[in-house]
């Protein structure tokens, strides 16, 4: 398959797979990139390892966000709808345009992880862990963590089907909302028991940085404007409540971060739909597993992960590594956006899941 054709398959796939149903805009935009050598041409840019679609219509949106006159700017406020028969002309204009900053983003930056309300299905994994452990602490270590915001679970208030669960430092002005579905998770947890949480991120967001803020959220769709505002009030507690957050490679880290962690604390290591960017795809969970499984022969070790792992919809998997013997098992599926949580009574064998994970 040519570079043009893969491209275009990966815009029809995101149009299908990820847009449709939650974003018309960028289902829209995404088949008139598809069908547009000169869109594909400038999709092309994108760093290697870096989902094009997204980079490209955050690219867009990030510009259209800074107030630039454009017909087609203003369909990413929301209140209209963009047409196929207008998309590809107003698109590659836009696109003509801006050439030269859309290429200067998508080549230099990354996608981050943004979507806060991953936490309401973080927050009954953490509450499960912690049942399973013995009483010494715990330590939280959020791999991807891109700007930090999964290390303040702890300061969300958090919403599941019109119950309101507060935590003693909960904000009362970030509210993350999350369906129940299936078996009732766990949420009963001390706090006080999660102690010195970091992250570890290549390209840490600066959150006092308006610049690395802003396409953060330039990150998020259009449509998506409630999303928008959780993610803008995160942001504002996160420059209150700095996250510590170790820069470079996960690979780098790892190792450190087990050494470096007093033993009479327990270690869990945090994927959030972040392994793929970390170990790569296809095989990034398996490579994850083998890394663990090695480290693990020093001291036990906990992983929790959401992705989509080869399905549909997204699985919660838990994980114990411990002298090079791992156990895990499928505790929930969820939204991708953290909006619904399907705990399962009976956690169901995770050696099955071998394909890769999803962006």
């Amino acid at each position: 398959m040519t570079g043009h054709a893969q491209l275009a398959d990966a815009f029809r796939r995101f149009a299908t797979q990820q847009a449709a149903g939650k974003s018309p805009l960028y289902e829209t935009l995404s088949y008139a990139v598809a069908r547009t050598p000169e869109l594909l041409d400038l999709a092309a840019d994108t760093q290697p390892g870096q989902p094009a679609p997204n980079m490209l219509l955050g690219a867009i949106h990030h510009i259209s966000r800074r107030g630039v006159q454009h017909p087609l700017a203003t369909y990413f406020t929301g209140h209209e709808e963009l047409h196929q028969a207008r998309a590809d002309a107003l698109l590659t204009d836009f696109c003509r345009r801006h050439a030269r900053q859309i290429t200067r983003i998508i080549s230099t930056r990354s996608v981050q992880t943004n979507e806060v309300n991953r936490c309401a299905v973080l927050l009954p994994a953490f509450a499960a862990l912690q049942q399973q452990l013995d009483e010494r602490p715990i330590r939280i270590v959020d791999v991807g963590a891109s700007a930090g915001l999964n290390l303040l679970w702890d300061h969300y208030t958090y919403d599941y089907g019109g119950h309101r669960h507060r935590l003693p430092a909960s904000d009362p002005d970030t509210v993350l909302s999350c369906e129940i579905k299936g078996a009732t998770p766990p949420l009963s947890l001390d706090v006080t028991r999660f102690v010195q949480p970091v992250g570890i991120e290549l390209n840490p967001v600066d959150v006092t940085d308006p610049e690395a803020t802003e396409w953060l959220i330039s990150l998020t769709w259009p449509e998506q404007t409630t999303r928008m505002r959780t993610l803008n009030s995160a942001l504002a507690l996160a420059a209150r409540i700095p996250p510590t957050i170790l820069a470079g490679r996960a690979e780098d880290h790892l190792a450190t971060v087990v050494a470096e962690t007093p033993a009479d604390q327990h270690i869990c290591f945090v994927f959030s739909w972040s392994i793929y960017q970390i170990f790569g795809s296809p095989g990034g969970r398996e490579r994850l597993v083998d890394t663990l499984a090695e480290l693990s022969r020093q001291r036990p070790l906990h992983e929790i992960s959401i992705g989509h792992f080869g399905h549909d919809t997204p699985r919660v998997i838990t994980a114990a590594y411990d002298g090079g013997v791992t156990r895990s098992g499928i505790v929930a599926q969820c939204d991708v956006y953290g909006t619904w949580l399907d705990w399962l009574a009976t956690p169901e064998p995770a050696q099955r899941l071998k394909g890769a994970e999803s962006p």
